[in-house]
């Protein structure tokens, strides 16, 4: 009964709180193939856009799931519920996160299907990438308690990346667009700090 709750309170508020943001990232993957070119790539190549994509549906899709309670009269009500509101925040990130992954997936595939060489480890380099910068987003926008200084804090990261990415090592995104060949666990372990830090930030800070 409780996780049957908990999946409808999900679920409403996805609906009506965080509808436009899938909407954006789906817009982002299909007007990619406008700005990219995905066809007959080597996986170097191929890593390029799948390594700047990728980050910034990261961006879109996890930075706003502490947004509505940024309202105090919302987070009042939120407040009064039984459910708690960390568990609500913490389903709101996985969600997020498998919506990337299925969108960093519907990308790789639409890639592999136009002769790219997207394998199964650039795949998931690309998407501990979107991980890491999302959960960037979601820690500043707890700490600053803004979704819009999460988005400014990640998208300025990602920016600094594509020019300063052979001095920021174990945490660069664009890992196999240098020519690297493992998946970076750093940025892995990274993303899940940081959404540790925001949810205990956003538990004791409210």
């Amino acid at each position: 009964m409780a996780s049957g709750c908990l999946a409808k309170v999900v679920f409403s508020d996805a609906k009506h709180n965080f509808l436009i943001h899938y909407l954006a990232a789906i817009g982002l993957l299909l007007v990619s193939p406008v700005v990219f070119g995905f066809s007959g790539l080597d996986e170097r190549l191929a890593a390029i856009p799948l390594e700047i994509i990728s980050p910034i549906l990261g961006i879109i899709l996890m930075t706003p799931v502490f947004m509505p309670e940024q309202n105090e009269n919302i987070y009042d009500v939120v407040r009064s519920k039984k459910t708690s509101h960390t568990l609500v925040c913490f389903m709101r990130i996985l969600l997020s996160a498998f919506i990337t992954a299925l969108l960093v997936g519907g990308l790789s595939l639409y890639m592999r299907c136009s002769d790219s060489q997207v394998t199964a480890r650039l795949f998931a380099s690309a998407l501990i990438s979107a991980l890491a910068l999302g959960a960037l987003g979601v820690f500043s926008s707890a700490l600053g308690d803004s979704a819009l200084i999460g988005y400014m804090v990640s998208a300025s990261y990602l920016v600094m990346d594509m020019f300063l990415h052979s001095k920021l090592k174990r945490f660069n995104l664009f890992t196999f667009s240098d020519g690297g060949t493992q998946i970076n666990l750093w940025l892995a372990a990274a993303a899940a700090i940081l959404i540790t830090a925001a949810l205990i930030l956003r538990k004791y800070r409210r």
